[in-house]
């Protein structure tokens, strides 16, 4: 293999990587079912890229573009195809909000800077650890100073919920958590309420169809459980708490309620098929974020009110998702933005869909840079209200990654370790034992075989918390 050639491979492998799905699990290996849907991603960039890549005679073979531990990552099959010349698609039917002709738009070039110099405001950093050893799992932002954390005494055992002070660097203790004594129990999503702060668990390594829920004061305090489910109402997607009730959709579609001071399950009516996305509001499609997300979203209904609002998905258009205001998706291999009834459409080239959207914020995929100066972010978060776009984490030399907090409803929380690299291991091994492409003929001889691991960082994590960027209004 030529020098040229093998650039090609990593150029290859580094856009796979940019371009595969998120995945939904934490960066550490999980035994048996997940035990959370985490939101944290990986990728590394030139050789790091795959999980083992052997060089033998003239043939690259890889194996696993992005390891896939526990959900980690996605195989370089299981890619999605890199953006192309996005900007040459600059067509899309637009409909307006009483249904006129389409009209042509134009795709400029957006520019993608680091968070910290775009909104630094809302960047600050927290330790990994707290002073007792636990470690910190962000959840979602309280305000724009004050952060919900998860305190771990162990790998995902919540210990303690905490509210961290940006501002003064400072912690309180929300609340201790129960001790439930069901074996195998693991505390799932938290979900912050305007007087409470809810959470559900299950038992994810056994065949048990079991669920329940706990509430806290939101000014802190005891836990209380609310109760408990079976069958089909323990399989939780998503799960809200108001001032009177806490409440979940279920994989199958439709949303139950429980008084938080405990009684009886009660489906809402008129909810068959829809999913909780953030109170008060219900969505189409979906569940947890990367689980049964295939389609468009097509409407928004608010629970409160009865109203519907219906999504103008444009032709060709594929998985979209919508916040209360804004809706972002994908046309070809161009990102869209627009608002539900079609009107403000905008097309992103160099981006891609699928990370999620947080209010009037989309979480992109950036397309991969051929330039070696270039920055490339590892997600790109894009304000639809102002049109910036702030580039998280980065693809270099030695690996990057970026989490996002562990709230039920999308978290205004994304995070990650700045001083964390991946280092590779490679050692000369028998080609025959190496993996190969289906068809392709049996390498023979020797081989270099290289395999990552994360090393340094576990000091402090960097975090941008959304609800500290200025609001439009």
């Amino acid at each position: 293999m030529s020098d040229r050639d093998e650039e090609a491979l990593i150029r290859t492998l580094a856009r796979a990587a940019r371009s595969a799905p998120e995945p939904v699990e934490d960066l550490v290996v999980t035994i048996g079912r997940q035990r959370r849907r985490r939101r944290r991603v990986r990728a590394q960039s030139v050789l790091a890229v795959a999980g083992m890549i052997a060089v033998v005679g003239g043939m690259a073979v890889v194996r696993d573009t992005l390891p896939n531990r526990g959900g980690e990552g996605a195989s370089l099959t299981q890619a999605a195809p890199p953006p192309g010349d996005a900007a040459k698609d600059t067509e899309l039917p637009v409909q307006n909000g009483a249904g006129g002709p389409a009209k042509r738009e134009e795709a400029a070039p957006i520019d993608v800077r680091p968070v910290a110099e775009v909104w630094p405001m809302a960047v600050s950093t927290i330790p990994v650890r707290t002073a007792d050893g636990h470690r910190y799992r962000p959840v979602t932002g309280l305000s724009a100073t004050k952060l919900l954390l998860s305190a771990e005494s162990s790998f995902e055992r919540s210990g303690r919920l905490e509210v961290y002070d940006t501002a003064d660097r400072s912690s309180t203790v929300l609340t201790t958590m129960p001790v439930t004594g069901v074996k195998g129990y693991f505390v799932q999503d938290f979900e912050v309420g305007s007087d409470y702060i809810a959470w559900w668990g299950e038992t994810p390594n056994d065949s048990d169809e079991w669920a329940d829920f706990w509430v806290v004061p939101r000014s802190g305090g005891v836990a209380k459980r609310v109760g408990e489910v079976t069958g089909d109402l323990s399989k939780v997607t998503r799960i809200a708490v108001d001032s009177n009730f806490l409440l979940w959709s279920v994989s199958g579609g439709g949303i139950y309620r429980m008084p938080v001071g405990g009684g009886t399950p009660e489906r809402l009516g008129n909810t068959d098929g829809l999913h909780l996305l953030t109170w008060p509001l219900a969505v189409d499609v979906g569940g947890r974020e990367g689980e049964g997300g295939a389609g468009n979203q097509t409407r928004t209904v608010n629970l409160e009110t009865g109203r519907t609002t219906e999504v103008s998905v444009p032709a060709g258009g594929s998985d979209f998702r919508c916040g209360p205001v804004w809706c972002f998706g994908q046309k070809g291999d161009t990102a869209v933005v627009q608002r539900p009834d079609g009107s403000d459409r905008r097309l992103l080239p160099g981006f891609s869909v699928g990370r999620g959207v947080v209010d009037r914020f989309g979480v992109m995929g950036t397309s991969f840079s051929e330039k070696p100066d270039a920055y490339v972010p590892l997600v790109t978060v894009y304000d639809a209200a102002t049109g910036l776009a702030a580039g998280i984490s980065q693809i270099r030399e030695g690996g990057g990654g970026y989490g996002t907090g562990i709230s039920s409803s999308p978290s205004s929380i994304l995070y990650w370790d700045a001083e964390e690299r991946t280092a590779e291991d490679c050692e000369t091994a028998d080609a025959r034992g190496f993996p190969r492409p289906s068809g392709a003929p049996a390498p023979t001889g020797k081989g270099r075989a290289c395999t990552t691991r994360e090393v340094g960082g576990g000091k402090e994590f960097t975090v941008v918390n959304l609800l500290a960027v200025p609001s439009t209004k």
